[in-house]
């Protein structure tokens, strides 16, 4: 018999929470639904301002022409930046060098106590 209660409190209990769950749910949705429709609105209240504005003051007679295009950057050839490539790893291969011999140099010294 207790255990008959236990397991209709239980149930009763998971109900609630399903239900609960789903309201929550419903109402996650729904507030969802009107921040896109409240953006909407936004959109279109946009488009009926700039509509209003194009109707009140039309395109003027002329436009001014078009600037001229940005002068194009001369890129380094494949070759020049295989060369420069090269170049860097020599450089860094001579500071790698430089560092293991003073690294060695630092290891030969004595410790200082």
């Amino acid at each position: 018999m207790a255990r008959r209660i236990v397991m209709i409190l239980l149930i009763g209990v998971l109900g609630w929470g399903i239900g609960a769950t789903a309201m929550a749910q419903s109402d996650a949705r729904l507030e969802s639904r009107i921040n896109r429709l409240e953006s909407d609105l936004g959109r279109l209240r946009s488009q009926v301002s700039r509509i209003e504005y194009q109707l009140a003051f039309p395109n003027p007679p002329s436009a001014p022409p078009p600037a001229a295009p940005p002068p194009v950057l001369d890129e380094p050839s494949v070759a020049e930046q295989f060369d420069n490539l090269a170049t860097l790893v020599i450089e860094l291969k001579q500071q790698v060098r430089q560092l293991e011999a003073r690294v060695t140099r630092l290891e030969a010294r004595p410790m200082a106590r």
